[in-house]
C-alpha cells in the first residue's frame, strides 16, 4: 500500500511590514526623532541630523531594518542601507 505524502507547501512571501523600518524625522522643538515606523513611541531624540543617522546605523543594523528619513520640508528619502543614510546625511545640508 502506498502512502501519499503532501509536500508542504512554502508560505508565500510576506509584506515588509512598517515595523521592519526605522524612521527619523524633524520634531519642532525636540529635534531629530528615531522611532518604529508606524509607532507613535520615540526612541531617542538628538540635536543634529548626523548625530540621529549615525545612531540609527546603529540600530538599524542591528535589528536588519530599512530606514526612512522624513527631511523638514516634509519629503521621505528611503534606503534599504543604513551606512547609504549616513553617507548621504554627512553631505546633505543639516537644514533639510
Amino acid at each position: 500500500m502506498a502512502t501519499n505524502k503532501e509536500k508542504p507547501v512554502a508560505p508565500a512571501e510576506e509584506k515588509k511590514e512598517a515595523r521592519d523600518v526605522h524612521e527619523l524625522s524633524f520634531v519642532q522643538g525636540k529635534g531629530w526623532a528615531v522611532k518604529r515606523q508606524g509607532s507613535d513611541k520615540v526612541i531617542k531624540y538628538f540635536k543634529t541630523k548626523i548625530e540621529a543617522t549615525e545612531y540609527i546605523v546603529q540600530v538599524s543594523g542591528n535589528q536588519k531594518t530599512s530606514v526612512v528619513i522624513k527631511l523638514k520640508n516634509g519629503k521621505f528619502q528611503k534606503f534599504d542601507n543604513a551606512v547609504r543614510a549616513l553617507n548621504y546625511a554627512k553631505t546633505a545640508k543639516e537644514d533639510e
